[in-house]
Protein backbone atom coordinates (compact mmCIF):
# COMPACT_ATOMS: atom_id res chain seq x y z
CA UNK A 1 0.00 0.00 0.00
CA UNK A 2 1.39 3.36 -0.98
CA UNK A 3 0.90 6.15 1.58
CA UNK A 4 0.10 9.46 0.00
CA UNK A 5 0.62 12.87 1.54
CA UNK A 6 -3.13 13.31 1.32
CA UNK A 7 -3.58 10.17 3.42
CA UNK A 8 -1.35 11.56 6.15
CA UNK A 9 -3.17 14.89 5.97
CA UNK A 10 -6.54 13.17 6.35
CA UNK A 11 -5.25 11.28 9.38
CA UNK A 12 -3.93 14.50 10.92
CA UNK A 13 -7.16 16.37 10.30
CA UNK A 14 -9.08 13.48 11.80
CA UNK A 15 -7.06 13.76 15.03
CA UNK A 16 -7.61 17.54 15.19
CA UNK A 17 -11.32 17.34 14.41
CA UNK A 18 -11.91 14.56 16.91
CA UNK A 19 -10.20 16.58 19.60
CA UNK A 20 -12.51 19.50 18.85
CA UNK A 21 -15.56 17.22 18.74
CA UNK A 22 -14.88 15.73 22.16
CA UNK A 23 -16.53 17.64 24.99
CA UNK A 24 -14.39 19.33 27.61
CA UNK A 25 -14.70 17.89 31.08
CA UNK A 26 -14.53 19.76 34.37
CA UNK A 27 -15.54 18.94 37.90
CA UNK A 28 -19.14 20.05 37.38
CA UNK A 29 -21.74 17.32 37.78
CA UNK A 30 -23.29 16.23 34.46
CA UNK A 31 -26.29 13.93 34.40
CA UNK A 32 -26.95 11.84 31.30
CA UNK A 33 -30.48 10.46 31.00
CA UNK A 34 -30.75 7.52 28.60
CA UNK A 35 -33.43 5.28 27.15
CA UNK A 36 -31.74 2.52 29.13
CA UNK A 37 -28.41 1.91 30.83
CA UNK A 38 -27.15 -1.67 30.97
CA UNK A 39 -24.81 -1.46 33.95
CA UNK A 40 -23.39 -5.04 34.06
CA UNK A 41 -23.75 -4.69 37.84
CA UNK A 42 -25.90 -7.61 39.10
CA UNK A 43 -27.09 -5.55 42.06
CA UNK A 44 -28.56 -2.87 39.79
CA UNK A 45 -28.64 -4.23 36.23
CA UNK A 46 -30.60 -1.35 34.67
CA UNK A 47 -30.81 2.40 35.11
CA UNK A 48 -32.06 5.43 33.20
CA UNK A 49 -29.53 8.07 34.27
CA UNK A 50 -25.87 8.31 35.17
CA UNK A 51 -24.14 11.26 36.84
CA UNK A 52 -20.52 12.05 35.99
CA UNK A 53 -17.91 14.44 37.42
CA UNK A 54 -14.18 14.72 36.88
CA UNK A 55 -14.16 11.71 34.56
CA UNK A 56 -15.78 9.34 37.05
CA UNK A 57 -19.23 8.01 37.77
CA UNK A 58 -20.88 9.75 40.71
CA UNK A 59 -24.30 8.08 40.76
CA UNK A 60 -26.39 5.58 38.79
CA UNK A 61 -30.17 5.23 38.86
CA UNK A 62 -32.81 7.71 37.71
CA UNK A 63 -32.75 11.49 37.97
CA UNK A 64 -34.99 11.55 41.03
CA UNK A 65 -32.63 9.23 42.91
CA UNK A 66 -29.81 11.75 42.47
CA UNK A 67 -31.34 14.54 44.55
CA UNK A 68 -28.72 14.12 47.28
CA UNK A 69 -26.18 15.24 44.70
CA UNK A 70 -28.19 17.78 42.75
CA UNK A 71 -29.34 19.60 45.88
CA UNK A 72 -25.79 20.20 47.08
CA UNK A 73 -23.82 21.18 43.98
CA UNK A 74 -24.24 22.74 40.53
CA UNK A 75 -25.24 20.33 37.80
CA UNK A 76 -26.39 20.15 34.21
CA UNK A 77 -28.58 17.62 32.44
CA UNK A 78 -27.27 16.53 29.04
CA UNK A 79 -30.07 14.71 27.24
CA UNK A 80 -28.23 13.75 24.05
CA UNK A 81 -28.51 10.06 25.04
CA UNK A 82 -32.22 10.20 25.88
CA UNK A 83 -33.05 7.85 22.99
CA UNK A 84 -29.85 5.79 23.28
CA UNK A 85 -28.70 2.73 25.22
CA UNK A 86 -25.53 2.92 27.30
CA UNK A 87 -23.21 -0.01 27.97
CA UNK A 88 -19.99 0.05 29.97
CA UNK A 89 -17.18 1.04 27.62
CA UNK A 90 -16.31 -2.03 25.57
CA UNK A 91 -12.96 -3.72 26.21
CA UNK A 92 -10.75 -5.59 23.75
CA UNK A 93 -8.12 -7.08 26.02
CA UNK A 94 -5.98 -8.59 23.25
CA UNK A 95 -5.25 -6.30 20.33
CA UNK A 96 -1.82 -5.40 18.92
CA UNK A 97 -1.60 -1.77 17.73
CA UNK A 98 1.70 -2.31 15.93
CA UNK A 99 0.46 -5.45 14.17
CA UNK A 100 -2.63 -3.51 13.12
CA UNK A 101 -0.55 -0.59 11.86
CA UNK A 102 1.61 -2.96 9.79
CA UNK A 103 -1.34 -4.75 8.19
CA UNK A 104 -3.27 -1.54 7.54
CA UNK A 105 -0.37 -0.47 5.31
CA UNK A 106 -0.58 -3.55 3.08
CA UNK A 107 -2.75 -4.73 0.19
CA UNK A 108 -5.56 -6.92 1.56
CA UNK A 109 -6.50 -10.11 -0.31
CA UNK A 110 -8.52 -12.26 2.09
CA UNK A 111 -10.91 -15.24 2.04
CA UNK A 112 -13.59 -13.31 3.95
CA UNK A 113 -14.92 -9.81 3.24
CA UNK A 114 -13.81 -6.82 5.32
CA UNK A 115 -15.41 -3.43 5.67
CA UNK A 116 -13.37 -0.85 7.54
CA UNK A 117 -13.13 2.93 7.29
CA UNK A 118 -11.55 3.56 3.91
CA UNK A 119 -11.19 -0.17 3.17
CA UNK A 120 -13.80 -2.36 1.45
CA UNK A 121 -12.32 -5.80 0.72
CA UNK A 122 -14.28 -8.37 -1.32
CA UNK A 123 -13.61 -12.05 -0.56
CA UNK A 124 -11.16 -13.98 -2.74
CA UNK A 125 -11.72 -17.71 -2.31
CA UNK A 126 -9.93 -19.69 -5.05
CA UNK A 127 -6.28 -20.03 -6.14
CA UNK A 128 -6.95 -18.63 -9.63
CA UNK A 129 -8.79 -15.59 -8.30
CA UNK A 130 -6.09 -15.01 -5.70
CA UNK A 131 -3.30 -14.97 -8.28
CA UNK A 132 -5.37 -12.73 -10.56
CA UNK A 133 -5.98 -10.28 -7.74
CA UNK A 134 -2.31 -10.39 -6.75
CA UNK A 135 -1.20 -9.70 -10.33
CA UNK A 136 -3.64 -6.79 -10.61
CA UNK A 137 -2.38 -5.27 -7.35
CA UNK A 138 1.21 -5.65 -8.53
CA UNK A 139 0.38 -3.91 -11.80
CA UNK A 140 -0.83 -0.93 -9.76
CA UNK A 141 2.33 -0.87 -7.61
CA UNK A 142 3.99 2.43 -8.44
CA UNK A 143 7.66 1.74 -7.75
CA UNK A 144 8.91 -1.64 -9.04
CA UNK A 145 11.94 -1.50 -6.74
CA UNK A 146 9.90 -0.78 -3.61
CA UNK A 147 8.61 -3.75 -1.61
CA UNK A 148 5.10 -4.97 -2.28
CA UNK A 149 3.42 -6.47 0.81
CA UNK A 150 0.03 -8.16 0.81
CA UNK A 151 -1.85 -9.63 3.77
CA UNK A 152 -4.62 -12.23 4.05
CA UNK A 153 -3.28 -15.25 2.17
CA UNK A 154 -4.53 -18.66 3.32
CA UNK A 155 -3.51 -21.79 1.45
CA UNK A 156 -6.79 -23.63 2.14
CA UNK A 157 -8.54 -21.08 -0.06
CA UNK A 158 -5.68 -19.72 -2.15
CA UNK A 159 -3.52 -22.77 -2.74
CA UNK A 160 0.13 -23.30 -1.89
CA UNK A 161 2.34 -20.36 -2.87
CA UNK A 162 6.11 -20.53 -2.70
CA UNK A 163 9.05 -18.39 -3.70
CA UNK A 164 9.08 -19.73 -7.29
CA UNK A 165 5.43 -18.77 -7.80
CA UNK A 166 6.16 -15.21 -6.72
CA UNK A 167 9.30 -15.04 -8.86
CA UNK A 168 7.08 -15.63 -11.90
CA UNK A 169 5.24 -12.42 -11.02
CA UNK A 170 8.39 -10.31 -10.61
CA UNK A 171 12.13 -10.77 -10.38
CA UNK A 172 12.84 -7.16 -9.39
CA UNK A 173 10.02 -6.19 -7.04
CA UNK A 174 10.43 -7.60 -3.50
CA UNK A 175 7.12 -9.43 -2.92
CA UNK A 176 6.07 -10.47 0.57
CA UNK A 177 2.86 -12.43 1.06
CA UNK A 178 1.82 -12.23 4.71
CA UNK A 179 -0.35 -15.12 5.79
CA UNK A 180 -3.76 -14.43 7.32
CA UNK A 181 -2.47 -15.28 10.80
CA UNK A 182 0.54 -12.92 10.68
CA UNK A 183 2.53 -15.97 11.82
CA UNK A 184 3.94 -16.74 8.36
CA UNK A 185 5.28 -14.97 5.29
CA UNK A 186 6.27 -16.09 1.80
CA UNK A 187 8.98 -14.09 0.01
CA UNK A 188 10.23 -14.07 -3.56
CA UNK A 189 13.93 -14.01 -4.39
CA UNK A 190 14.04 -10.22 -4.60
CA UNK A 191 12.40 -9.99 -1.18
CA UNK A 192 14.82 -12.44 0.42
CA UNK A 193 17.71 -10.30 -0.77
CA UNK A 194 15.92 -7.09 0.26
CA UNK A 195 15.51 -8.59 3.75
CA UNK A 196 19.28 -9.01 3.92
CA UNK A 197 19.66 -12.77 3.45
CA UNK A 198 22.53 -14.29 1.50
CA UNK A 199 20.44 -17.17 0.22
CA UNK A 200 23.40 -18.89 -1.49
CA UNK A 201 25.61 -18.98 1.59
CA UNK A 202 23.52 -18.40 4.74
CA UNK A 203 21.82 -21.10 6.74
CA UNK A 204 18.10 -20.30 6.91
CA UNK A 205 16.84 -19.32 10.37
CA UNK A 206 14.78 -21.76 12.44
CA UNK A 207 11.26 -22.31 11.04
CA UNK A 208 12.40 -20.88 7.69
CA UNK A 209 13.26 -22.25 4.26
CA UNK A 210 15.01 -20.26 1.53
CA UNK A 211 13.95 -22.75 -1.16
CA UNK A 212 10.24 -22.12 -0.58
CA UNK A 213 10.70 -18.57 0.74
CA UNK A 214 8.55 -19.44 3.78
CA UNK A 215 9.22 -18.00 7.25
CA UNK A 216 6.87 -19.11 10.01
CA UNK A 217 6.51 -18.75 13.78
CA UNK A 218 10.04 -18.29 15.17
CA UNK A 219 11.29 -17.62 11.67
CA UNK A 220 9.23 -14.43 11.58
CA UNK A 221 11.69 -12.95 14.10
CA UNK A 222 14.49 -13.19 11.56
CA UNK A 223 12.38 -11.68 8.78
CA UNK A 224 11.32 -8.80 11.02
CA UNK A 225 14.92 -7.66 11.39
CA UNK A 226 14.92 -6.75 7.71
CA UNK A 227 11.31 -5.62 7.60
CA UNK A 228 11.37 -3.29 10.60
CA UNK A 229 12.99 -0.21 9.00
CA UNK A 230 10.35 -0.28 6.25
CA UNK A 231 7.19 -1.19 8.13
CA UNK A 232 8.01 1.19 10.99
CA UNK A 233 9.00 4.13 8.83
CA UNK A 234 7.54 7.09 10.80
CA UNK A 235 4.94 8.33 8.31
CA UNK A 236 3.81 4.80 7.54
CA UNK A 237 3.49 3.91 11.21
CA UNK A 238 1.65 7.16 12.03
CA UNK A 239 -0.81 6.48 9.25
CA UNK A 240 -1.50 2.94 10.48
CA UNK A 241 -1.97 3.98 14.10
CA UNK A 242 -4.33 6.81 13.10
CA UNK A 243 -6.45 4.32 11.20
CA UNK A 244 -6.47 2.00 14.19
CA UNK A 245 -7.70 4.86 16.38
CA UNK A 246 -10.73 5.32 14.14
CA UNK A 247 -11.39 1.58 13.84
CA UNK A 248 -11.31 1.09 17.63
CA UNK A 249 -13.58 4.07 18.12
CA UNK A 250 -16.08 2.75 15.61
CA UNK A 251 -16.06 -0.55 17.47
CA UNK A 252 -17.09 1.22 20.67
CA UNK A 253 -13.82 0.29 22.39
CA UNK A 254 -12.65 2.36 25.36
CA UNK A 255 -9.89 0.04 26.67
CA UNK A 256 -7.36 -1.99 24.67
CA UNK A 257 -5.00 -4.59 26.08
CA UNK A 258 -1.82 -4.77 23.99
CA UNK A 259 -0.71 -8.36 24.59
CA UNK A 260 2.97 -8.60 23.80
CA UNK A 261 4.67 -5.24 23.41
CA UNK A 262 8.44 -5.16 22.88
CA UNK A 263 8.98 -7.70 20.12
CA UNK A 264 9.41 -5.27 17.24
CA UNK A 265 11.51 -2.28 18.31
CA UNK A 266 12.12 -2.92 22.00
CA UNK A 267 10.11 -1.80 24.99
CA UNK A 268 11.36 1.77 25.27
CA UNK A 269 10.88 2.68 21.63
CA UNK A 270 7.47 1.02 21.33
CA UNK A 271 6.26 2.72 24.51
CA UNK A 272 7.48 6.07 23.18
CA UNK A 273 5.66 5.56 19.87
CA UNK A 274 2.39 4.51 21.50
CA UNK A 275 2.46 7.46 23.88
CA UNK A 276 3.12 9.78 20.95
CA UNK A 277 0.16 8.35 19.05
CA UNK A 278 -2.43 7.94 21.81
CA UNK A 279 -1.49 9.96 24.91
CA UNK A 280 -3.69 12.87 23.80
CA UNK A 281 -7.26 14.15 23.97
CA UNK A 282 -8.03 12.97 20.45
CA UNK A 283 -7.93 9.36 21.68
CA UNK A 284 -11.13 7.80 23.01
CA UNK A 285 -9.54 4.78 24.70
CA UNK A 286 -6.72 3.77 27.05
CA UNK A 287 -4.05 1.16 26.41
CA UNK A 288 -2.91 -1.47 28.88
CA UNK A 289 0.49 -2.77 27.75
CA UNK A 290 1.63 -6.30 28.56
CA UNK A 291 5.27 -6.92 27.72
CA UNK A 292 6.73 -10.08 26.24
CA UNK A 293 10.28 -11.45 26.26
CA UNK A 294 9.75 -12.50 22.63
CA UNK A 295 12.20 -10.38 20.66
CA UNK A 296 13.96 -8.88 23.71
CA UNK A 297 17.69 -9.45 24.33
CA UNK A 298 18.25 -12.86 25.90
CA UNK A 299 19.26 -12.57 29.54
CA UNK A 300 18.10 -8.96 29.71
CA UNK A 301 14.39 -9.55 29.28
CA UNK A 302 13.40 -9.79 32.94
CA UNK A 303 15.23 -6.61 33.94
CA UNK A 304 13.74 -4.72 30.99
CA UNK A 305 10.24 -5.99 31.72
CA UNK A 306 10.59 -5.24 35.45
CA UNK A 307 11.54 -1.62 34.66
CA UNK A 308 8.76 -1.35 32.09
CA UNK A 309 6.12 -2.40 34.64
CA UNK A 310 6.57 0.89 36.53
CA UNK A 311 5.99 3.28 33.61
CA UNK A 312 2.24 3.84 33.59
CA UNK A 313 0.65 7.08 32.47
CA UNK A 314 -3.02 7.98 32.46
CA UNK A 315 -3.82 6.67 28.98
CA UNK A 316 -0.98 4.20 28.49
CA UNK A 317 -0.80 1.77 31.41
CA UNK A 318 1.80 -0.83 32.35
CA UNK A 319 1.98 -3.30 35.23
CA UNK A 320 3.40 -6.59 36.48
CA UNK A 321 2.13 -8.69 33.60
CA UNK A 322 4.04 -10.78 31.06
CA UNK A 323 2.89 -12.57 27.91
CA UNK A 324 4.46 -15.90 26.84
CA UNK A 325 3.72 -18.06 23.81
CA UNK A 326 3.11 -21.81 23.70
CA UNK A 327 2.16 -23.22 20.29
CA UNK A 328 1.74 -21.73 16.82
CA UNK A 329 -0.96 -19.75 15.03
CA UNK A 330 -4.46 -21.12 14.54
CA UNK A 331 -5.02 -19.48 11.15
CA UNK A 332 -1.82 -21.13 9.90
CA UNK A 333 -2.72 -24.57 11.36
CA UNK A 334 0.49 -24.38 13.36
CA UNK A 335 -1.21 -25.10 16.69
CA UNK A 336 0.02 -28.26 18.37
CA UNK A 337 -2.66 -30.97 18.28
CA UNK A 338 -2.87 -34.19 20.29
CA UNK A 339 -3.78 -37.51 18.64
CA UNK A 340 -5.27 -37.89 16.03
CA UNK A 341 -3.43 -34.74 14.94
CA UNK A 342 -4.06 -33.18 11.53
CA UNK A 343 -5.86 -34.97 8.73
CA UNK A 344 -2.92 -34.45 6.36
CA UNK A 345 -0.36 -35.68 8.90
CA UNK A 346 1.57 -32.43 9.37
CA UNK A 347 2.65 -31.28 12.81
CA UNK A 348 2.13 -27.94 14.44
CA UNK A 349 4.94 -25.80 15.84
CA UNK A 350 6.02 -24.44 19.18
CA UNK A 351 6.56 -20.73 19.66
CA UNK A 352 8.37 -21.65 22.88
CA UNK A 353 9.43 -25.24 23.43
CA UNK A 354 7.72 -26.73 26.52
CA UNK A 355 10.89 -26.63 28.65
CA UNK A 356 11.51 -23.03 27.56
CA UNK A 357 7.93 -22.08 28.43
CA UNK A 358 8.26 -23.73 31.85
CA UNK A 359 11.50 -21.93 32.61
CA UNK A 360 10.21 -18.50 31.55
CA UNK A 361 6.88 -18.90 33.34
CA UNK A 362 8.61 -20.00 36.56
CA UNK A 363 10.95 -17.03 36.48
CA UNK A 364 8.17 -14.46 36.09
CA UNK A 365 5.75 -16.28 38.42
CA UNK A 366 8.34 -16.33 41.21
CA UNK A 367 8.89 -12.62 40.65
CA UNK A 368 5.20 -11.90 41.26
CA UNK A 369 4.07 -11.35 37.66
CA UNK A 370 0.68 -12.24 36.27
CA UNK A 371 1.37 -14.63 33.40
CA UNK A 372 -0.55 -14.58 30.11
CA UNK A 373 0.00 -17.41 27.61
CA UNK A 374 -0.89 -17.58 23.92
CA UNK A 375 -2.13 -21.14 23.39
CA UNK A 376 -4.15 -22.63 20.53
CA UNK A 377 -4.20 -26.43 20.26
CA UNK A 378 -5.03 -29.16 22.75
CA UNK A 379 -1.40 -30.32 22.99
CA UNK A 380 -0.43 -26.72 23.67
CA UNK A 381 -3.20 -26.62 26.26
CA UNK A 382 -1.84 -29.71 28.04
CA UNK A 383 1.65 -28.22 28.19
CA UNK A 384 0.39 -24.85 29.43
CA UNK A 385 -1.84 -26.35 32.13
CA UNK A 386 1.02 -28.59 33.26
CA UNK A 387 3.17 -25.48 33.61
CA UNK A 388 0.54 -23.80 35.78
CA UNK A 389 0.00 -26.91 37.91
CA UNK A 390 3.75 -27.11 38.56
CA UNK A 391 3.96 -23.44 39.49
CA UNK A 392 1.06 -23.73 41.91
CA UNK A 393 2.67 -26.73 43.56
CA UNK A 394 6.06 -25.02 43.84
CA UNK A 395 4.80 -21.63 44.94
CA UNK A 396 1.05 -21.27 45.53
CA UNK A 397 -0.39 -17.85 44.74
CA UNK A 398 -3.89 -16.61 45.54
CA UNK A 399 -5.71 -14.73 42.77
CA UNK A 400 -2.96 -15.48 40.25
CA UNK A 401 -5.19 -14.88 37.18
CA UNK A 402 -2.95 -16.95 34.92
CA UNK A 403 -4.66 -16.13 31.62
CA UNK A 404 -4.94 -18.31 28.54
CA UNK A 405 -5.32 -16.39 25.28
CA UNK A 406 -7.07 -17.69 22.14
CA UNK A 407 -7.74 -21.36 23.18
CA UNK A 408 -8.76 -22.29 19.65
CA UNK A 409 -9.23 -25.97 20.37
CA UNK A 410 -9.42 -27.52 23.83
CA UNK A 411 -11.32 -30.51 25.17
CA UNK A 412 -14.01 -30.26 27.82
CA UNK A 413 -11.72 -32.16 30.21
CA UNK A 414 -8.99 -29.57 29.69
CA UNK A 415 -11.42 -26.72 30.27
CA UNK A 416 -12.60 -28.32 33.51
CA UNK A 417 -8.99 -28.76 34.59
CA UNK A 418 -8.27 -25.13 33.70
CA UNK A 419 -11.17 -24.08 35.93
CA UNK A 420 -9.83 -26.12 38.85
CA UNK A 421 -6.45 -24.42 38.40
CA UNK A 422 -8.05 -20.99 38.60
CA UNK A 423 -7.29 -19.65 35.12
CA UNK A 424 -8.94 -16.83 33.22
CA UNK A 425 -9.48 -17.17 29.46
CA UNK A 426 -9.48 -14.54 26.76
CA UNK A 427 -11.05 -16.45 23.86
CA UNK A 428 -11.00 -15.85 20.11
CA UNK A 429 -14.49 -16.56 18.72
CA UNK A 430 -13.63 -15.49 15.17
CA UNK A 431 -11.75 -18.74 14.61
CA UNK A 432 -15.13 -20.44 14.50
CA UNK A 433 -16.73 -17.88 12.17
CA UNK A 434 -13.86 -17.72 9.69
CA UNK A 435 -12.37 -21.22 9.75
CA UNK A 436 -14.71 -23.93 11.04
CA UNK A 437 -16.20 -24.97 7.69
CA UNK A 438 -12.84 -25.15 5.94
CA UNK A 439 -11.07 -26.84 8.88
CA UNK A 440 -13.84 -29.45 8.97
CA UNK A 441 -12.82 -30.36 5.41
CA UNK A 442 -9.05 -30.04 5.83
CA UNK A 443 -6.99 -30.26 8.98
CA UNK A 444 -9.28 -31.04 11.90
CA UNK A 445 -12.30 -33.01 10.69
CA UNK A 446 -15.93 -32.12 11.25
CA UNK A 447 -16.23 -33.08 14.92
CA UNK A 448 -13.27 -31.10 16.25
CA UNK A 449 -13.83 -28.13 13.91
CA UNK A 450 -17.41 -27.77 15.15
CA UNK A 451 -16.29 -27.28 18.75
CA UNK A 452 -13.39 -24.90 18.23
CA UNK A 453 -13.71 -21.82 20.45
CA UNK A 454 -15.60 -23.85 23.07
CA UNK A 455 -16.79 -20.73 24.90
CA UNK A 456 -19.94 -22.29 26.35
CA UNK A 457 -17.87 -24.88 28.21
CA UNK A 458 -15.60 -22.14 29.56
CA UNK A 459 -18.54 -20.18 30.93
CA UNK A 460 -20.29 -23.29 32.32
CA UNK A 461 -17.08 -24.23 34.14
CA UNK A 462 -17.07 -20.89 35.93
CA UNK A 463 -13.95 -19.57 34.20
CA UNK A 464 -13.85 -15.76 33.88
CA UNK A 465 -14.13 -15.67 30.10
CA UNK A 466 -13.61 -12.69 27.82
CA UNK A 467 -13.52 -12.20 24.05
CA UNK A 468 -10.86 -10.47 22.00
CA UNK A 469 -10.18 -9.55 18.39
CA UNK A 470 -6.39 -9.86 18.15
CA UNK A 471 -7.05 -7.38 15.32
CA UNK A 472 -6.54 -8.12 12.42
CA UNK A 473 -7.29 -11.74 13.27
CA UNK A 474 -10.85 -10.50 13.77
CA UNK A 475 -12.56 -7.14 13.40
CA UNK A 476 -11.97 -4.76 16.32
CA UNK A 477 -15.70 -4.85 17.00
CA UNK A 478 -16.62 -6.43 20.35
CA UNK A 479 -20.33 -6.67 19.48
CA UNK A 480 -19.42 -8.78 16.44
CA UNK A 481 -17.34 -11.07 18.64
CA UNK A 482 -20.21 -11.32 21.11
CA UNK A 483 -22.56 -12.22 18.25
CA UNK A 484 -20.38 -15.16 17.21
CA UNK A 485 -20.32 -16.48 20.78
CA UNK A 486 -24.10 -16.12 21.05
CA UNK A 487 -25.00 -17.63 17.66
CA UNK A 488 -22.07 -19.88 16.60
CA UNK A 489 -22.94 -19.38 12.95
CA UNK A 490 -19.99 -19.42 10.56
CA UNK A 491 -19.21 -17.21 7.58
CA UNK A 492 -20.77 -19.95 5.43
CA UNK A 493 -23.99 -19.84 7.47
CA UNK A 494 -23.39 -23.14 9.28
CA UNK A 495 -24.55 -23.58 12.86
CA UNK A 496 -21.68 -25.23 14.75
CA UNK A 497 -22.13 -27.01 18.12
CA UNK A 498 -25.15 -25.02 19.35
CA UNK A 499 -24.54 -26.45 22.84
CA UNK A 500 -21.53 -24.13 23.03
CA UNK A 501 -23.59 -20.96 22.52
CA UNK A 502 -23.77 -18.49 25.38
CA UNK A 503 -26.48 -16.03 26.35
CA UNK A 504 -26.48 -12.39 25.31
CA UNK A 505 -25.90 -11.45 28.94
CA UNK A 506 -22.81 -13.68 29.22
CA UNK A 507 -21.51 -12.37 25.90
CA UNK A 508 -21.86 -8.77 27.05
CA UNK A 509 -20.03 -9.63 30.26
CA UNK A 510 -17.26 -11.09 28.09
CA UNK A 511 -16.64 -7.71 26.42
CA UNK A 512 -17.11 -5.58 29.56
CA UNK A 513 -16.59 -6.63 33.18
CA UNK A 514 -15.11 -10.07 32.45
CA UNK A 515 -12.76 -8.51 29.89
CA UNK A 516 -11.48 -6.13 32.60
CA UNK A 517 -10.64 -9.07 34.89
CA UNK A 518 -7.44 -10.34 33.16
CA UNK A 519 -6.13 -6.76 33.14
CA UNK A 520 -6.88 -6.41 36.88
CA UNK A 521 -8.94 -3.34 36.07
CA UNK A 522 -12.39 -4.50 37.18
CA UNK A 523 -12.28 -2.00 40.04
CA UNK A 524 -12.01 0.84 37.47
CA UNK A 525 -13.87 -0.22 34.34
CA UNK A 526 -16.24 -2.84 32.96
CA UNK A 527 -19.47 -1.83 34.69
CA UNK A 528 -21.41 1.35 35.29
CA UNK A 529 -21.07 1.78 39.03
CA UNK A 530 -20.39 4.81 41.23
CA UNK A 531 -16.68 5.46 41.61
CA UNK A 532 -15.58 3.84 38.36
CA UNK A 533 -14.26 5.55 35.24
CA UNK A 534 -17.01 7.20 33.21
CA UNK A 535 -16.49 4.97 30.16
CA UNK A 536 -19.62 4.19 28.13
CA UNK A 537 -20.41 2.78 24.70
CA UNK A 538 -23.46 4.46 23.22
CA UNK A 539 -25.76 2.27 21.11
CA UNK A 540 -28.82 2.98 19.00
CA UNK A 541 -30.52 -0.29 20.06
CA UNK A 542 -30.78 -2.47 23.13
CA UNK A 543 -28.78 -5.73 22.74
CA UNK A 544 -31.46 -7.61 24.69
CA UNK A 545 -34.25 -6.43 22.41
CA UNK A 546 -32.84 -7.21 18.98
CA UNK A 547 -32.81 -10.77 17.57
CA UNK A 548 -29.60 -12.51 18.67
CA UNK A 549 -28.43 -12.82 15.07
CA UNK A 550 -28.58 -9.02 14.76
CA UNK A 551 -26.32 -8.31 17.72
CA UNK A 552 -23.38 -7.52 15.44
CA UNK A 553 -25.44 -5.03 13.46
CA UNK A 554 -26.30 -2.70 16.35
CA UNK A 555 -25.07 0.77 15.45
CA UNK A 556 -22.45 2.34 17.71
CA UNK A 557 -23.36 6.04 18.08
CA UNK A 558 -20.09 6.83 19.81
CA UNK A 559 -18.36 6.51 23.15
CA UNK A 560 -17.77 8.36 26.40
CA UNK A 561 -14.24 8.07 27.69
CA UNK A 562 -13.57 9.29 31.23
CA UNK A 563 -16.49 11.68 30.90
CA UNK A 564 -15.59 13.05 27.45
CA UNK A 565 -18.15 12.44 24.73
CA UNK A 566 -16.80 11.16 21.41
CA UNK A 567 -19.60 10.93 18.83
CA UNK A 568 -19.03 9.03 15.61
CA UNK A 569 -19.79 11.98 13.37
CA UNK A 570 -16.55 12.15 11.42
CA UNK A 571 -15.62 10.15 8.33
CA UNK A 572 -12.08 8.84 7.99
Amino acid sequence: MQISKSGILIASLFAIDLCLAADDVDAQLVIYPAKSIITMDPSQPRATAVAVADGRIVAVGDIDSMQAWTSSRPYTIDDRFSDKVLLPGLIDNHLHPFLAAIVLNTVWITPQPWQLPGLDVPPVRTPDKYMARLQKALSEHEDPLAPFITWGYHKLWHGTIHRADLDVLSVETPIIVWQRSFHEIVANTAALRWLGFDIENDEPPVDSDFETGVFSERGIKAALAGLAPYIFEPERLAYGLERLREIAHRGGITTIGDMGIGGYLGLDRELELLRGAFENDATSFRLFLVSSPWGLPAGMDQKLIRDFATRSTSRVRTGKHVKLLADGGFFAQNMRMNFPGYTDGHQGKWMMEPDELMSAARSYWNDGYQVHVHVNGDEGMDVTLNVLATLLEEQPRPDHRFTLHHVGYATTAQIKRAARLGVAISAQPNYLWALADKYAEQGMGADRAAVMSRIGAMVRSGIPTSLHSDFTMAPAAPLALASIAVNRITAEGTLMAPEERISVHKALRAITIDAAFPLRMEDEIGSIVAGKRADFTVLDDDPFEVPPEDLANINVWGTVFEGRVFPLTLQY
